[in-house]
C-alpha cells in the first residue's frame, strides 16, 4: 500500500500500490473501521457498458457494448479450458480484433500477467467487478501507518538470511542480526526465493515457488489542470488499446481544481525500454486523444513494481489446480518456528490483494495460536 502526495497540487493523492476494496470484502473493511479510518463512498466504473478509447477516440455506447457482449458470448460459447492460457482461450473463441484488444485491456487489471501465461479461468470478463468500489479516505497508506503506530518498526533493514531450529530464530540484516522465537515472512512471494534460509527450506516448499506465476506491472499517474475536460472525457475509468489498457479517475472524491489520473501497465504492454518521461508523454497521448485536444500534465509519476527490488511483482497469478497443489505448500510453516502470509499465500479467487493479505495474517494468527 503506496500513497504519493509530494508533488501533487491541491493537496490530492495518488494511491500507486493496492487500490480498491471491493465490495464484500469485510476482513479489510472491518480492520479499517477497527483502525478509525473512514471510507470513501461507493462508486462504480460502469462495467455494464464500459468506456473505451479505442483507434484515438472514444467509441459509442452501443459500439462498446457490442464488444463487451462480444467477451461475455465467447466465454458462454467457448468456455475456458483448464489450464488453458489467455492467448489460447481468444484465438479458440475467434474474438474479433477490437474484442481481443479489449480483453488485453481487461487482463492488465487482473491477473495483470502476459496473456500467454495467464489463466483464462482467472479472467473476469463479465466485467462484474467495478461496482462497489471504496477506498480509505485520505489515502489507503493511512492503514498500515495506523496498525505501526505502538510498535516497533525497523525500517531500511534488508534481510539476507533466516536461521530457524528447536533455539528459535535468527534473522540476518546487513547490519545487525536479531533474536526471536518465530519469523513471519511476509515479503513478496519472488523475494522469498531471494531470501537465504539455514537450513534450507524443504525442497517441496522451494518448488511450490519456483511454479507460481507473478503478474508484471507499472504503475502511472498524472495530473491535469482540465478537471471537467478529463472527468468528461474518460468517466470514472475506461479501456484502452494504448498504454496502459485500463485508466481511471483517482481523485473522483478529492476536492481541488486539478484531475489524477492513473492507469498499470502490465502483462505484455509494461514499458521496458522507455524511460519515465517517455512513459508519462505517452499516457499524456492517451488522455488527449480521449479529450479531443492536448491535455497539461501538471504532475507525472512512475513506479515501476516488478524491476523494484523489493517487490519484484504486483500480485500473484496462479494457472489452473496452483489454488489446491501449490499455494497450500507455500504457505506451509517450516516446523513451529518458521510462518509464511502475505497476499500471494492466500487462496482468493482473483488477485490475492488486500483482502488477501490480510487472510493471510488471520491465518498464521491460528497457525500460532494452535501450535
Amino acid at each position: 500500500m503506496f500513497t504519493i502526495r509530494d508533488g501533487l497540487h491541491d493537496g490530492q493523492y495518488a494511491d500507486v500500490g493496492a487500490e480498491m476494496i471491493y465490495h464484500g470484502q469485510d476482513n479489510i473493511l472491518n480492520l479499517v473501521a477497527a483502525q478509525g479510518l473512514e471510507l470513501t463512498t461507493e462508486f462504480s466504473l460502469g462495467t455494464d457498458t464500459p468506456d473505451i478509447i479505442f483507434h484515438g477516440h472514444r467509441l459509442s455506447k452501443e459500439a462498446s457494448a457490442e464488444l463487451a457482449q462480444e467477451l461475455r458470448d465467447g466465454v458462454k460459447r467457448t468456455p475456458p479450458g483448464f489450464y488453458e492460457t489467455v492467448a489460447q482461450w481468444s484465438r479458440r473463441a475467434r474474438l474479433s480484433e477490437d474484442a481481443g484488444k479489449l480483453l488485453e485491456a481487461i487482463a492488465q487489471g487482473t491477473p495483470a500477467a502476459p496473456l500467454r501465461l495467464a489463466d483464462s479461468q482467472e479472467l473476469n470478463v463479465e466485467l462484474s467487478w467495478g461496482k462497489g468500489y471504496r477506498k480509505i479516505k485520505g489515502g489507503n497508506d493511512r492503514l498500515p501507518q495506523a496498525l505501526a503506530r505502538g510498535l516497533d518498526v525497523r525500517l531500511n533493514q534488508l534481510v539476507r538470511v533466516i536461521g530457524h531450529g528447536s533455539g528459535g530464530v535468527t534473522v540476518e540484516t546487513e547490519r545487525e542480526t536479531f533474536h526471536g522465537d518465530r519469523a513471519l515472512v511476509t515479503v513478496p512471494g519472488p523475494l522469498v526465493q531471494e531470501l537465504g534460509f539455514d537450513p534450507v527450506l524443504p525442497a517441496e516448499k522451494i518448488q511450490a515457488l519456483l511454479q507460481l506465476r507473478y503478474g508484471n506491472g507499472t504503475r502511472i499517474v498524472s495530473q491535469f489542470k482540465e478537471r471537467d475536460l478529463v472527468r468528461e472525457a474518460i468517466g470514472l475509468g475506461c479501456f484502452t488499446d494504448r498504454m496502459p489498457g485500463y485508466i481511471m479517475e483517482q481523485t473522483m472524491q478529492q476536492p481541488g481544481e486539478h484531475v489524477v489520473i492513473s492507469g498499470l501497465a502490465a502483462g505484455d504492454v509494461e514499458p521496458a525500454l522507455m524511460t519515465e518521461e517517455q512513459i508519462l508523454d505517452a499516457f499524456d497521448e492517451t488522455i488527449s486523444a480521449a479529450v479531443g485536444r492536448q491535455v497539461r500534465r501538471a504532475y507525472g509519476y512512475v513506479k515501476n513494481w516488478t524491476q523494484d527490488p523489493l517487490t519484484r511483482s504486483v500480485v500473484r497469478a496462479p494457472l489452473g489446480d496452483q489454488r489446491e497443489t501449490v499455494l497450500p505448500e507455500i504457505r506451509r510453516p517450516v516446523g513451529d518456528r518458521l510462518f509464511f502470509a502475505g497476499e500471494y499465500t492466500d487462496d482468493r479467487i482473483g488477485p490475492g490483494g488486500m483482502e488477501g493479505a490480510i487472510k493471510s495474517a488471520y491465518r498464521v494468527s491460528r497457525e500460532l495460536l494452535d501450535g
